[in-house]
């Protein structure tokens, strides 16, 4: 993840801790990045996050569980993602978000995949169930019509590829280094368009009360 949890401590879990500042990272229900504090010395163990330590945000005072295995809290922090997206771009958009939160990178991509053929639905050169029109099309007629340049073509064919290898089993199932690179390469391509559009309007509107 894009925030590393920095350990401050070490033997954390142990006596010497208790009551302690521990860990330095996002907190997953206020999102800001605080200080956490150990509550309770002695670990509890799973099999999905191994050992664990109660752990106290000390900015909101939520109570969150350390994996000492994984190095990571439960629940996950939340990724910030961008606002004010169109709902039916922004409801894959955030499907990507939510996934690599949950350290899901191959939900994500395939997620950022959909991204696409909405941006090509919003711009009217794509439909819904449009079987005939291939994300590759899409992404050539959006630089065709003048929508994107071609270093965000080029970017989209990116999303499209690595997003083909997160929607089937092969040797190149990407891992959340690659989903968070996909999410900076959708970022990019949603601030110059569906953003950059608004924005303009926006200007465009101010502008035109003035004359």
């Amino acid at each position: 993840m894009e925030d590393k949890i920095e350990l401050l401590r070490g033997k954390i879990g142990d006596v010497d801790c208790d009551n302690k500042v521990v860990v330095r990272g996002r907190c997953p229900y206020c999102n800001d990045r605080a200080t956490f504090r150990q509550i309770k010395y002695g670990f509890e163990r799973s099999k999905i996050t191994g050992q664990t330590v109660p752990l106290q945000c000390e900015g909101c005072s939520s109570i969150v569980a350390f994996s000492l295995t994984q190095t990571k809290f439960y629940p996950a922090p939340m990724l910030k993602g961008l606002e004010g997206l169109p709902e039916e771009i922004d409801k894959y958009y955030q499907e990507g978000i939510r996934c690599i939160s949950a350290d899901a990178p191959n939900g994500a991509v395939t997620a950022f995949r959909k991204v696409i053929h909405a941006i090509g639905i919003h711009y009217g050169i794509a439909k819904v169930n449009d079987n005939k029109q291939t994300l590759y099309k899409i992404i050539q007629e959006l630089c065709d019509h003048e929508h994107i340049v071609k270093k965000l073509k080029d970017a989209l064919i990116g999303v499209k590829d690595i997003g083909n290898d997160g929607a089937h089993i092969n040797e190149n199932e990407p891992d959340i280094e690659q989903a968070l690179k996909i999410k900076h390469l959708i970022d990019t391509v949603l601030n110059s368009t569906i953003l950059c559009d608004s924005n303009l309007e926006f200007v465009k509107g101010k502008h035109s009360k003035k004359d």
